[in-house]
Formats: C-alpha cells, structure tokens, sequence
C-alpha cells in the first residue's frame, strides 16, 4: 500500500541502466545516511529533552526497543523522515529547525500515545516508532493519522516508512531497516508519501547492492521480494542480471524466461536473454532474442549494438551495419560502436570507412586499443606507412598487453619489417595468452636459419 503526491508506482523503475552490458532496472535514490548510531550533536538531544525527558536515540533506542518488544510476537515499525531540511540546515536556520522537529515530535508522540506506541529519535530529522500487536494495515492508519494531522496544522510532512513483524525470515532486529527500505521505496513518489515494505522495496534495495557490488547481497533482496510478489517482471529481471554476472547463465536465463512469460512485451528480459545465450556461444537463439527485443518499440543503443555486433560475427557484415549505424545515431560518440563500423567496412571491403571509423574513435578514445590495432593492421595490409602501423599497434599493446591478438599483429609488422627477434617475442607472449601463434612462431624461426 502506498500513499503517492502525484507520481504513478510504474514510473518507480522507467530508468533503464546497462551494466555490463546487461539491462536491469535502475534505482535513482537520495542517500538517506546510516540506519544505526549515536546523535553527532548534544544539541539534538537537548531540542527533545526538554520535551520528553526520558526520550532516547540510535542505537540505545533501537536496543531498547527490542527488548520492550520481546513478549511481543506482532508488532509494526515505522520510520518518518522530515521532508526538505537537509537543505535548509544552516547556523541561521537552526533555531527554525528545531521549532519544526520539536512541534512534529510532539505530533507523533501524541499519536502514538494512545496506540500503545513508543518512538525514538534515529537521525536529527528522523524518528523510528513502535507498535506492539500492530500489523502493517494499523501502522499504515497511524501513519495517514499523522500526515493528515501535520496538513492540518500546516506543518513541515514526512516521508515515511512502515514495515511489520512478523515478514518471512526476517528477525525482530531486521524489521526497522524494512521500514528504511519502505522509506527509500517512498522517496519516489515526493514529500509526504508514505509506503509499505513490499517487493519493490526489496527491488529497489537489491539493485543499490548491485550497484556497489554487492551481488549475493542482491540475489537475497530479490528472491525475498518473490516471496512477496512472484510476479513482478522487474524482480525476476532483476534476478537473472545477477545469475548472468556471476556467469550461472541457466539459472539466468530461467529468470529471464519467466519476466517473458509474465510480459512478453517487455524489452529488458528479452535482450538480457539473448546476451545470456550469446556469451553461452548459442548465436542463433542470441539473434532472435535481440531482434524480437529491438521489434517491442523502444530505441536503445545496447539493443541495436549487440545486433549489429553478432551479425557481423556471424558473416552477415552488410545486415550488421544497419544495426551499428542505429546504434551510432542514438550514441554518436559510442567509441566502441565506431570501432564495429570500422570492423564491418573492413569486412566488406570499404577501406577508407574503415580507416575514418577507427580514427573517430581514437579520437573519441585516444586509448582505444581495438581501433589502434585494426588500424594498425589496415595500414599494414594495405602497403601504407609502415612506422606509423607499427605505432598503432605498439600503443594497443601498451594499453592492453593482456591482448594477444594485438601481440600477434605487431609481432606480424615486426616479422614484415624484418624484426625477427621482437616478432618471436610478440608471438610467444600472444600464443601464451591463448591467441594461436605457432605458424607465425615457425615462420620466425625458418627466418632466423636463412641468416
């Protein structure tokens, strides 16, 4: 259940984010500050002293809390936030806000009084309550109680958060930070909202561990929202990124499946499948994933570059182009996506596009080894100055010497240029790289007995 100002629950995750060339949902969060600690300032503590003598805050509230709640086997938590102070906090202003968290504490402790309630001070503009054998239905009415009472007054809002004991797995401890999720799911629909820990909340919980990392830590948020909502397509989108990232495709591609099932017109399950089964080396079934997925409506530049990136791979270099050039005309500045225009001319035999396309993108890119190495090759294959080849390629290899097929093309000028021995040397380092050298080697080695 949620209390909005205006902004619809589908726009929560319109914003797509590529992450390793994956689509996944994108949380676009304000940064909340820690859950736990001690107020930073005395002062905090004496705003609210002076009205609740007997008041506690951060962790010696939170402790004391769970164990006020020990006989208890429901109980709800809720968390509200004061809407826009941060931005108002300064050495000139404090006077005022303190006058604004005073008269809202005092609005909250006369509500949760007589629900049985007690509520404590977590950060200086937040305040975390308690409601033993409340669920979260009754703590959402006590929550609208206080909204509506704050815009009786005229008073500053909050944005709020609730969440109930008992939630699946979750431990007693564990239900405020479901309430911080709820809060961090409210922030989406603006001051004044008030949301219910549910799968989006999780939703939006796991994609921030996904962001910093976190992976496992996201797989747990987002199995726990199906717990919540089986059906949520994000989540099992969601889900299936992170399978894929830590390279488990089947398990991926299962999430992804289902996300198409429950919405077949969605675009991210379907691509984030056909990456899947073409980093699984299955080509075919990648190619109509990623065209069904470019035919749903929407223009995205990962869509239209994949396409055209697999086609060219699969010896259909005229079709990829008509992808690239779409990608490029939504990024004209993709460095990457100029270097396959660049891969796709060369294929068909357009070799001044070719040679325009890698120097756009070094341009763009001044270490971009790919185009340094093709054009380096470009130039060698093709009789042009020979130092300035070897130069392309030397910087490639300088900018990424864990490349072996950017070793194997120096050490070609070099065995062009008779530099028989640093030839050995980048064949050997490319062959030991995985990128096979051993005619090349064999070819170095007969030249060396001719002298």
């Amino acid at each position: 259940m949620e209390q909005t100002t205006g902004r619809d629950k589908s726009l929560v995750f319109q914003n797509r984010s590529s992450s390793k060339e994956f689509l996944l949902s994108k949380a676009e969060l304000v940064p909340l500050g820690k859950l736990y600690g001690k107020a930073k300032d005395s002062r905090d503590k004496d705003v609210l002293n002076r009205l609740f003598p007997a008041i506690q805050s951060g962790d010696d509230f939170l402790e004391h809390a769970l164990k006020l709640l020990t006989p208890h086997h429901v109980f709800g938590a809720i968390i509200f936030r004061i809407d826009n102070m941060r931005s108002l906090e300064n050495d000139q202003n404090r006077d005022h806000t303190d006058r604004i968290i005073s008269e809202i504490a005092k609005t909250i402790d006369d509500i949760c009084k007589p629900e049985n309630g007690f509520w404590g001070q977590l950060d200086r503009f937040e305040f975390g309550c308690y409601f033993p054998d409340k669920d979260s239905e009754g703590c959402l009415e006590i929550a609208v109680k206080i909204k509506v009472d704050l815009e009786k007054k005229g008073k500053e809002t909050v944005t709020t958060g609730v969440a109930a004991y008992p939630a699946f797995s979750y431990k007693k401890n564990e239900i405020i930070e479901n309430a911080r999720k709820a809060l961090e799911h409210a922030d989406f629909f603006g001051p004044g909202s008030i949301v219910a820990f549910d799968a989006v909340s999780l939703n939006i919980s796991g994609d921030k561990l996904y962001q910093n990392g976190d992976i496992n830590g996201a797989i747990k948020e987002f199995k726990t929202a199906l717990l919540f909502d089986p059906t949520d397509v994000n989540v099992h989108n969601s889900l299936g990124v992170c399978y894929a990232v830590l390279g488990d495709f089947s398990k991926a591609i299962k999430e992804f499946k289902e996300a198409i099932r429950l919405s077949p017109e969605e675009i991210m399950p379907m691509y984030n499948a056909g990456l899947s089964y073409q980093l699984m080396g299955k080509k075919t079934k990648a190619l109509q994933h990623f065209i069904k997925s470019g035919s749903l409506g929407e223009n995205l530049f990962e869509i239209d570059f994949q396409t055209g990136k697999l086609l060219l791979e699969l010896e259909k270099p005229e079709e990829g182009r008509i992808y690239i050039e779409k990608a490029l005309k939504l990024k004209p500045e993709s460095s990457i996506a100029l270097f396959y225009l660049g891969e796709i001319f060369t294929a068909t035999g357009m070799l001044d596009e070719a040679e325009a396309a890698y120097n756009k993108a070094i341009k763009i890119n001044p270490n971009d080894a790919a185009s340094l190495s093709s054009l380096g090759l470009l130039y060698q294959d093709n009789g042009r100055n020979r130092d300035i080849a070897m130069t392309f390629c030397r910087q490639s290899v300088e900018i990424a010497p864990d490349n072996g097929l950017y070793r194997q093309r120096l050490g070609k000028i070099y065995l062009k240029q008779g530099l028989l021995s640093d030839a050995r040397n980048e064949f050997e380092k490319a062959e030991e790289l995985g990128c096979e050298s051993g005619q090349y080697i064999d070819e170095v080695r007969a030249e060396i007995k001719k002298l």
